[in-house]
Formats: C-alpha cells, sequence, structure tokens
C-alpha cells in the first residue's frame, strides 16, 4: 500500500532513497562519442570525468541524508558505449554499478520500471541524465523534490531547459506496462498526473548543462570550472572578454609541445600538438595531430591539421 500523503514527510522520503539512476544513450551515437572513440560520460572535466562529477554529487547525497548503501546505477542503452574509466572512481560510500539496457525499445519509463523490478513500492530512486553537468549540487535539488512529499517531483526552470533530475517513487512504476515502448514525460507522466501526486521544483535558471555536442560539452565544462553555484550557462559578465580562457585540459598521454595554446579546449590521451599550434573552443582525439603554428577553431579533431600558407 502506497504512503499516504500525512506518511509522506520529507525526511521519510530522503531515508527512502536507494538508487540513483544515471540514464546514459540515444537512438544513434553522438558525433562527439563516434570521433573521440568513448563514452560521454568519459570524457574529462576540470576536475575528474561526466562519470565522476555524477558520483560526487551521488555522494553528496549519500553524505548529507544519511544514505548507507546508496548505489549509483549507470543505465546505458544498446546502441551507446559504456563508460570504461570505472577502477579509478572513489567510492567513499557510494557503488557505481554499470548496467546495459537489454531492450532497445523500451523507452525511459519502460527502463525505469524494468530496473527496479526487485525493489519496495515505497522506495525512491534519483533519475537523471547521464550527459550533463551540474550547475547546483544535486543534495540541493533532490532536499528541494523531497520537501515537495510527491509521489513524482521534477525540476524545472524557467529558461525552458530540458528536465535533468527527477525524484520517483517506485510503486508508481508498476504502472508502466512491461512490454514495449513508454516514454516518460509524454506518456508516463501525463498518466501519473491523474493517478498520483506530481509535484514541481522550479529553479531561476538552468540547474544542469546538457554535454552531448561539441558546443554543449565545451559550455558545460566552462560552468564546471566556475563551479557549483555559478548557474551559468551562458557568460553573463558584461565585462568578460571572449579572449579569456576559462579552461584548458590535456589528458596524460596527450603531447603538447612548449608555445602551444589551449584556448577552451580539450586534448584526449593519444593527441598531439606542435609547438605554437593554437587551439580555441575544440577537441582533438586520439589520433588527432595538429603541426607546428597550426590553427583549430571549433572543431573535433581526429586527422592532421597542417598549417596554412600565408
Amino acid at each position: 500500500m502506497a504512503l499516504t500523503q500525512t506518511q509522506l514527510t520529507p525526511t521519510r522520503v530522503l531515508e527512502s532513497i536507494r538508487s540513483m539512476l544515471v540514464l546514459y544513450g540515444s537512438v544513434r551515437s553522438t558525433s562527439l562519442a563516434r570521433r573521440a572513440g568513448r563514452s560521454l560520460l568519459d570524457l574529462p572535466l576540470v576536475r575528474g570525468t561526466v562519470l565522476s562529477h555524477h558520483l560526487e554529487n551521488a555522494q553528496f547525497c549519500a553524505k548529507r541524508f544519511g544514505l548507507d548503501g546508496l548505489e549509483m546505477r549507470v543505465v546505458v542503452d544498446t546502441e551507446s558505449t559504456a563508460p570504461a574509466q570505472l577502477s579509478g572512481l572513489p567510492s567513499d560510500g557510494v557503488r557505481c554499478i554499470v548496467e546495459q539496457d537489454a531492450s532497445p525499445i523500451r523507452g525511459v519509463a519502460g527502463v525505469l520500471s524494468d530496473a527496479t523490478r526487485d525493489m519496495n513500492d515505497d522506495e525512491f530512486i534519483v533519475v537523471t541524465s547521464g550527459a550533463q553537468v551540474y550547475l547546483e549540487r544535486l543534495d540541493d535539488l533532490v532536499h528541494a523534490m523531497a520537501k515537495k512529499c510527491a509521489d513524482v517531483v521534477l525540476v524545472s526552470s524557467r529558461d525552458a531547459s530540458p528536465v535533468g533530475v527527477w525524484l520517483i517513487r517506485v510503486g508508481v512504476l508498476r504502472s508502466i506496462k512491461p512490454v514495449g515502448y513508454v516514454d516518460l514525460k509524454e506518456q508516463a507522466l501525463e498518466s501519473w498526473k491523474i493517478d498520483h501526486r506530481v509535484q514541481v521544483v522550479e529553479r531561476p535558471r538552468a540547474y544542469v548543462h546538457p554535454a552531448r555536442s561539441l558546443s554543449e560539452y565545451l559550455d558545460a565544462l566552462r560552468a564546471h570550472a566556475s563551479g557549483y553555484g555559478s548557474g551559468s550557462t551562458i557568460d553573463e559578465d558584461p565585462y568578460r572578454e571572449d579572449w579569456e580562457s576559462s579552461f584548458s585540459i590535456a589528458e596524460p598521454g596527450a603531447k603538447i609541445a612548449d608555445g602551444a595554446t589551449l584556448h577552451d579546449s580539450v586534448a584526449l590521451s593519444g593527441s598531439e600538438v606542435g609547438r605554437g599550434a593554437v587551439i580555441v573552443r575544440s577537441v582533438l582525439c586520439p589520433g588527432a595531430r595538429v603541426m607546428p603554428g597550426a590553427r583549430v577553431t571549433d572543431q573535433v579533431v581526429t586527422g592532421t591539421i597542417k598549417r596554412e600558407r600565408a
């Protein structure tokens, strides 16, 4: 039997959180992921990777709400590459598990229903999208959602950014049919509004930043470099100059010559940058070579870039 409105207190909701499900995938892989030859979750941030960023936020929740045994389950669809960099992730009380979704045609609601079959109806799950970076700490968002004392809570923003975080009571997912495609927002949510308590936490602006395309990933990196609470999906400082660099990332295994410049750019392991080369808002993939003196702007580079002749 579902908890009544009176029984469903913020404290009880928080104590009932058992898993954080990070959903990663799409109908087809993105150009960035395909050309980089890795999962978007394995792409570097200023500190760690996209995956370790999610784990850090799961750890914030576990520590703040006393969630012993909290699991972060990364659910990857059949069309996407699973993250490979799990061995070096700090556990710190949260176990990270990667699961491959067995069905390519279940939809998000169907995936959630399948993933929670062994859980109790009155347990809660936090649901997030994998290819995104938090602009606010997840534990702050979860705390605000728990205060709504509802079966389903989503976080929205006034600028109409895509919904990136949900808090769902497992019993609600029992209404999802066991076979076939079921979309979360277009199908399941509409029926839940009739049969369950659905609430919205509204934020004044975006609280997560997507990181699927080149431009999204680089903008997410800039936001991540500013730290939590910056709320900066775009540069809102009227005095900031476009030529100011926010970050420069070279993975171990990338060869960057003296005098080369990485301006808001990323050099992945196995890439090379020659002396005097200038890389601007770009990602250099394994095998990419930027010759001495060459310039690269707004590109995902996989081959060789030579210096243009004067």
